[in-house]
C-alpha cells in the first residue's frame, strides 16, 4: 500500500486523539521534502492540522533563495493533493539550524517536529548533530521517520515493552492503521517488561478502535537476543514504530541497545516517536506553559558557551584598554555630575566577560574556569579602582556630585537592578542572536560606577561614600552571578563529568558561599531600607513638631558610638534657639539617648509677593526720607503689613493714614498697618538708630 494521504478519516471525533494539531517539518533536502510532508500529513488533524514547512537559512541569501524556491514547488504540490491539508512554509533566520528548529516549535506551538534520517550506510544510520540536539532539548514531541527502499507499508509493527515511549508508540502505530485499513501487530518484548496499569489501560483502549477482522494477535519476544527475532519477523512492507525516552543522552540511549539495531537492521521504513505526555488538569496546564517558556540550549550551544567563557576568563590587552577607558569615562561622568558620559562607559562594558564566565563556571562545575575568571575580574576591579583614585585626585571637586551620592546610599531597589542586570546579560550570553552590546550596557550600569564612586569617595576624604559604594558594588555583583547562574540552570545547563575540569562535589562550596553573601547583602540591604524609613519619619516629625515652616533637606547620622546626627535645615526665615532645641529634646526622646545635634540652616530669600510691593512703594512714596525694609503680610481674616522704618524723623499720622490707604487700594481690601521705627541721630559723624514702635 502507498504511502499517500488517500486513505485518511475525516471528520471522525472518537480518532482526534491520534492526530497532532501542529506539525514542524525541516525542509533541509528539497529531494526528500515531499516524503517528509507525505509523513506530517499521515500524523495532522485531518479538518484543524496545520503542517509547517521549516526552511532555516543562516545568512547565505542567494543559496536560501535557491532551496526556498525548491521547497516552495514541493509545498504546492502537497498543498494541491486530495488530502488537502494546511500547509505554511515558514522561512527562519537562525544562528544554527537546530536553534532555528527549536524556536519555531516553541513560538507556534508545535506538538511534534518530524525530522528525518538517512538510510544505512555501513550498516549503520547516522543521526546527525542536528538530530541530537533536536531530541535533546525540543520543547515537543519528536518524531525520526528513516526511509526504506520502498515507500509503501501493508502492515504497522509496533513493539511493546510496558513502558510509556512504547505506548505512546503504539497510539501512533493504531493511527497509521486506522488511516490505511491496514493490520497492527504488537510484539511483546519480554526480556525488559514494565508492568503499569495505566499504560496497560492505555493499550487496550488503543486496541479497542482497531477492526476486528484485522490481524491484533500479539507475538511474544522471549529470547535473549529481541532485535534479532523483531527484524525476522518484519519484511520490507512492514512499518516499524519505536519509542524512545526523550530529554535524554540520544546517542549513549542508542549504542548497542533494542532501538539502535531494529533502526539499523529493519528492511522496511521505520518511526521513532517520543511524545511529551503532559498531566491533566490545570497542573498540566500550567507545566505545558513553563516548558514552551524555557528555551532550553542543545548540546552545541552549551559547549560554545563554555568555549567563549573559557577564551574570556583570562586578561588580555584588549580587556586591559577596555578597562581604562571605561573607568576614566565613568569617573569623568561622575566627577560632571553627567548621566551621558556614565551611559558612554557602558558601553564598553569590559567586565561583562570575567563575571559571565565565572556564572558559567558555576553552572557547568567547571572550578578551572571559575578560578581564572574571579583572577580577572580582580584585576579589572582593582585597575578601575585605581584610576578612578588617581582621576579623583587630579581633578578635585568640592563636594560629591548627585551621581556619586547616588551610588553611595544603596537600597533595595539596586538589588533589584542588579539581579535584573544578571537575567539581561546571561540570556543575551546564551542566545547568540541578541546583540551582546545590551547585555554589556546592564553589566556596566551596575559595576563600573560603582568601582568608581568607591575610588572618588577615598580621594575625597569621605570614607561613608565610599563605604557605601562599596557595598552596593558586593551586592551587585552577588546578585549579578546569582542571576545569570539560575539563568544558565533554567536553560539546561548543568554539571556533568564528561565535561573536562567539571566537578560537582566543589562546585557546590561556591553555591554555598554565593548564597551565604547574597543572604547576607540581602540583609544589610534590608536594615538600610529600614534604616531610610525610620529617617524619613524623623524628618517628618521634625518639620511638623520642631521647624515650622521649615524643611529638612538632609539627616545624616554621623558617628553611631556616641551618636551624633547633622541637620541641614532649609526655610525662608532664620532657624531660632527655641527651635533647635526642640528639635534636639524631640531626636533624644526618639532614640532614647543624648544625641550630639548638629544644625545647618540654609535661609532662602524668597522674592516679595505684589502685595508687598505694592505696600513697600506706597511707603516710600508717603515717607520718602525714611529707608523702608522687612515688609511682611500675614493673612488672617484681615490683612495685616508689617514693616521696618528707618528715619532722623517719625512718620506722622497723616504720612501713614496716607500709606495705608494707598495700600488698600492695592489690596482692594482694608488692611492693618504695623510700622517698626527706628529713629537715626547724628552724634560727631556717627549714626545712632533707637527702636520705637507707630
Amino acid at each position: 500500500m502507498k504511502l499517500d494521504n488517500s486513505k485518511t478519516i475525516r471528520g471522525s471525533s472518537p480518532h482526534d486523539e491520534y492526530y497532532a494539531r501542529t506539525v514542524v517539518v525541516p525542509m533541509g533536502r528539497p529531494d526528500t521534502a515531499a516524503e517528509m510532508l507525505r509523513i506530517a500529513g499521515e500524523m495532522v488533524h485531518p479538518a484543524d492540522g496545520l503542517v509547517i514547512a521549516l526552511f532555516i537559512t543562516l545568512g547565505d541569501a542567494e543559496q536560501a533563495q535557491k532551496v526556498s524556491d525548491q521547497v516552495q514547488g514541493v509545498v504546492d504540490r502537497f498543498r494541491n493533493t486530495d488530502a488537502g491539508h494546511r500547509v505554511e512554509l515558514v522561512t527562519e533566520i537562525a544562528v544554527s539550524v537546530s536553534r532555528g528548529i527549536l524556536d519555531v516549535a516553541r513560538e507556534r506551538n508545535a506538538d511534534v517536529i518530524l525530522l528525518g534520517v538517512q538510510r544505512p550506510t555501513h550498516g549503520s544510520v547516522k543521526l546527525g548533530t542536528v538530530v541530537e540536539n533536536v531530541i535533546a532539548t525540543a520543547p515537543c514531541g519528536v518524531l525520526i521517520y528513516r526511509s526504506a527502499a520502498r515507500t509503501y507499508f501493508d502492515r504497522v509493527v509496533v513493539p511493546i515493552d510496558g513502558a510509556l515511549p512504547s505506548t505512546i508508540a503504539l497510539k501512533l502505530g493504531v493511527s497509521f492503521a486506522l488511516q490505511h485499513d491496514i493490520s497492527l501487530r504488537q510484539l511483546r518484548v519480554q526480556s525488559d517488561y514494565h508492568y503499569n496499569p495505566e499504560h496497560e489501560a492505555a493499550i487496550k483502549r488503543y486496541e479497542e478502535h482497531l477492526p476486528r477482522n484485522r490481524d491484533l494477535k500479539t507475538q511474544i519476544i522471549t529470547g535473549p537476543a529481541p532485535a534479532t527475532e523483531i527484524v525476522n519477523s518484519l519484511t520490507s512492507d512492514d512499518l516499524l514504530v519505536i519509542g524512545f525516552s526523550q530529554k535524554t543522552d540520544f546517542e549513549r540511549h542508542l549504542i548497542n541497545d533494542l532501538s539502535n539495531q531494529l533502526l539499523n537492521a529493519a528492511p522496511g521504513p521505520v518511526i521513532m516517536i517520543s511524545q511529551i505526555e503532559w498531566r491533566r488538569g490545570i497542573r498540566g496546564t500550567i507545566e505545558h506553559g513553563i516548558a514552551r517558556l524555557n528555551p532550553q540550549l542543545t548540546l552545541v550551544e552549551q559547549s560554545e558557551l563554555i568555549w567563549s567563557a573559557q577564551k574570556n576568563s583570562s586578561s588580555n590587552l584588549d580587556y586591559t584598554v577596555m578597562i581604562v577607558l571605561s573607568a576614566a569615562l565613568a569617573t569623568l561622568g561622575l566627577l560632571t555630575n553627567s548621566a551621558a558620559v556614565i551611559i558612554g562607559a557602558m558601553l564598553v562594558a569590559p567586565l561583562m566577560s570575567p563575571l559571565s564566565s565565572f556564572s558559567t563556571g558555576m553552572a557547568t562545575g567547571i572550578l578551572p574556569l571559575t578560578r581564572r575568571a574571579s583572577v580577572t575580574l580582580f584585576m579589572g576591579v582593582t585597575l578601575a579602582l585605581l584610576i578612578s583614585i588617581v582621576m579623583g585626585v587630579l581633578l578635585p571637586i568640592d563636594t560629591p556630585t548627585d551621581e556619586m551620592l547616588a551610588r553611595g546610599s544603596p537600597n533595595l531597589l539596586d538589588a533589584a537592578i542588579a539581579l535584573v542586570s544578571g537575567w539581561v546579560a546571561a540570556y543575551a550570553t546564551a542566545r547568540k542572536g541578541i546583540p551582546a552590546a545590551l547585555a554589556g550596557v546592564a553589566i556596566a550600569a551596575a559595576l563600573m560606577p560603582p568601582i568608581c564612586t568607591i575610588g572618588l569617595g577615598i580621594a575625597l576624604g569621605d570614607i561613608s561614600l565610599a563605604i557605601g559604594a562599596n557595598l552596593l558594588f558586593l551586592a551587585n555583583i552577588a546578585f549579578i552571578i546569582a542571576a545569570q547562574y539560575i539563568t544558565f540552570l533554567w536553560m539546561g545547563m548543568h554539571p556533568s563529568e564528561d565535561r573536562e575540569g567539571a566537578t560537582l562535589n566543589r562546585s557546590r562550596a561556591w553555591w554555598f558561599v554565593l548564597f551565604v553573601t547574597t543572604i547576607m547583602i540581602l540583609l544589610v540591604f534590608a536594615r538600610l531600607g529600614s534604616q531610610a524609613v525610620d529617617e524619613a519619619h524623623i524628618r517628618e516629625r521634625l518639620q511638623a513638631e520642631a521647624f515650622h515652616g521649615a524643611i529638612v533637606v538632609e539627616y545624616q547620622v554621623i558617628t553611631s558610638v556616641p551618636l551624633e546626627v547633622l541637620l541641614i535645615v532649609q526655610s525662608d526665615h532664620p532657624i531660632t534657639a527655641e527651635e533647635v532645641t526642640a528639635a534636639q529634646r524631640l531626636i533624644d526622646e526618639l532614640y532614647g539617648q543624648n544625641v550630639d545635634l548638629t544644625v545647618v540652616a540654609r535661609q532662602v530669600a524668597l522674592p516679595l509677593d505684589p502685595l508687598a510691593q505694592a505696600a513697600k512703594a506706597a511707603l516710600n512714596e508717603a515717607l520718602p526720607s525714611a529707608s523702608i525694609s522687612d515688609v511682611t503680610i500675614r493673612r488672617d481674616d484681615t490683612i495685616f503689613i508689617s514693616a521696618t522704618v528707618r528715619g532722623v524723623r517719625a512718620p506722622t499720622s497723616e504720612e501713614l493714614q496716607l500709606a495705608q490707604a494707598k495700600i488698600s487700594s492695592a489690596a482692594d481690601t482694608e488692611v492693618v498697618l504695623e510700622i517698626a521705627f527706628q529713629q537715626t541721630i547724628q552724634i560727631s559723624g556717627a549714626a545712632v538708630a533707637a527702636d520705637g514702635e507707630v
